[in-house]
């Protein structure tokens, strides 16, 4: 089934037409997704081990719970040599949290000389070491710099998700990209979501036209607050927005940014292309005694309508106690519904007409991401998922650069804007 890319007539533009936007030698993916997997990709990789393969050695920029995770997925991989060699992270408390942890669960794979580094040098120690895989899972203000970096110092890279909480680091990023692909890194960004087996069966039946042709779209992160640290004494105010980073613009974009990204993003897979314009609001649902207004303090509900074309997303994010939790994106056709999450589709009348035979397994996706991530790397088979992740990225800015200026806000003018800004920088 080929889904429809017309424009709206009153966002009709090169961009919309076009699949790049080119300036001053900056390539914005606009069009078919790049980077994007298959189910080939996502299935279980061959195990095969070489007794006298050199470790692949492993460094961690930013050591906190993601990085955990990560960390507990990638060593408990069978059919890789792994070790490692260098932790980092701004707080030194969380740099020994993360080694106690490696030291319990996953002692052998810890090399000797292992590294471990703190404080604001933290990130040279790490580029100045003895690796060969970075695993990059700081808050996002400042990721889009230590991205270019690792890159020119010829890593691969496993980024957390998202690439960045500003406009204009996403553009920058285009040609760290390209290097990135000359170079044959593997780049991969931690929207393991792409690889649930649910999902991948639940886009196959779209592309064969189980529900018509796609015509609305919902995308939906629902939930409780998030917990804002206590300053401790002798907190550097800088520290402490460190430390609190999603509750605070920029150190770390908004909810809708760092979190919501992830169903954006299976939304953008499953259309395969990008909006053409939002417009949506957000807000306080509470009276907050030290609000510094919304520069600094993020809304704790959006609600953003996104311009396809030819179909509508309607998208929700909110972190408030005592409201309606939930997430899940769907596609709504011509013949039915596809629940994306859940791996079902239904007519339209409500009946059931496919359910995936995959069991729901969060963890599964994440061993699945990590697998793919170390086999392209042993087996010498670069993937770059910088530019498919870019452009999640930028719809999540897209909606919430629409809910800040309570305007309709159009992709390719906001992109545009972007490129002159840093070309006059």
């Amino acid at each position: 089934m080929a889904i429809k890319q017309s424009a709206s007539s009153k966002d009709s533009s090169p961009f919309a037409r076009r699949s790049f936007i080119k300036d001053g030698g900056l390539i914005i993916a606009g069009g078919a997704i790049a980077g994007g997997i298959s189910s080939q990709t996502s299935a279980h990789a061959d195990d095969h081990l070489e007794a006298d393969a050199k470790p692949i050695r492993i460094g961690f920029l930013g050591c906190g719970r993601r990085a955990k995770e990560l960390a507990n997925s990638a060593l408990g991989l069978s059919g890789f040599n792994l070790q490692v060699a260098v932790l980092a992270d701004r707080f030194g408390s969380q740099t020994q949290s993360m080694y106690r942890m490696l030291k319990g669960r996953h002692a052998a794979l810890i090399a000797d000389d292992c590294i471990r580094a703190n404080g604001q040098d933290c990130q040279r120690q790490l580029l100045a070491a003895d690796v060969d895989v970075v695993y990059l899972a700081t808050p996002p203000v400042g990721r889009a710099d230590a991205i270019a970096k690792l890159v020119d110092a010829g890593k691969h890279l496993f980024i957390e998700k998202p690439l960045s909480g500003d406009l204009a680091d996403i553009v920058a990023l285009n040609p760290v990209a390209q290097q990135a692909r000359q170079r044959s890194l593997t780049v991969h960004v931690g929207f393991q979501r792409r690889y649930d087996r649910r999902f991948i069966q639940s886009i196959e039946q779209l592309r064969q036209g189980l529900i018509g042709d796609p015509v609305f779209a919902k995308a939906y992160c629902n939930g409780g607050p998030l917990r804002k640290r206590s300053p401790q004494s002798g907190d550097a105010i800088e520290d402490y927005r460190v430390k609190n980073w999603n509750h605070f613009l920029a150190e770390g974009g908004d909810f809708l940014v760092e979190q919501h990204v992830a169903g954006l993003d299976l939304i953008h897979h499953a259309l395969g292309k990008m909006p053409l314009a939002a417009q949506g609001q957000g807000g306080w649902s509470e009276v907050r005694a030290a609000m510094e207004g919304p520069q600094t303090e993020v809304f704790d509900h959006q609600t953003v309508e996104y311009d396809f074309g030819d179909v509508t997303l309607l998208s929700q994010c909110r972190r408030v106690a005592r409201g309606w939790n939930a997430l899940g994106e769907s596609i709504h056709g011509t013949k039915g519904t596809l629940d994306l999450s859940n791996g079902q589709a239904f007519d339209r009348e409500g009946n059931l007409i496919w359910k995936t035979d995959c069991p729901a397994n969060p963890k599964a996706c994440t061993d699945s991401q990590q697998r793919a991530f170390f086999t392209s790397i042993r087996d010498g088979l670069a993937e770059n998922q910088i530019e498919s992740a870019a452009q999640s990225t930028l719809i999540a800015i897209l909606g919430q650069q629409a809910t800040l200026t309570k305007r309709r806000v159009r992709l390719d003018k906001m992109l545009s804007q972007a490129i002159t800004e840093l070309a006059q920088a």
